[in-house]
């Protein structure tokens, strides 16, 4: 997993507040031993929360990308937001995040 080796680098891993509730939900969904094992890796972690500031860069981004004709799920661009406002990397699996404007992604 991707964490696991941020994680062997000493590297500072963080989890936005929505990712994570995306993450859990499949998670719990999944049950057993996947269920054991996500818990694990996110036991001690740092999450950064979804606060104002983010609401508002969520808002803002949305509305831009859509007047361009992009769609952005509003998950998306609350977890986009969060990384943003903490001028943060995005480590994701999800290409989707590539066409957000000033938004750091590290693909895995």
């Amino acid at each position: 997993m991707k964490a696991e080796v941020l994680d062997s680098e000493a590297e500072g891993v963080t989890i936005p507040a929505p990712a994570l509730a995306e993450f859990l939900d499949g998670a719990y969904f999944a049950g057993g031993t996947y269920l054991a094992k996500a818990l694990q890796l996110v036991a001690g972690r740092d999450v950064v929360p979804f606060d104002k500031e983010c609401s508002l860069i969520a808002g803002q981004l949305r509305a831009d990308l859509r007047g361009r004709g992009i769609s952005l799920p509003m998950l998306d661009a609350m977890i986009a937001s969060t990384v943003l406002r903490q001028h943060s990397i995005l480590v994701t699996g999800d290409a989707g995040f590539n066409r957000i404007p000033g938004l750091a992604v590290e693909s895995y």
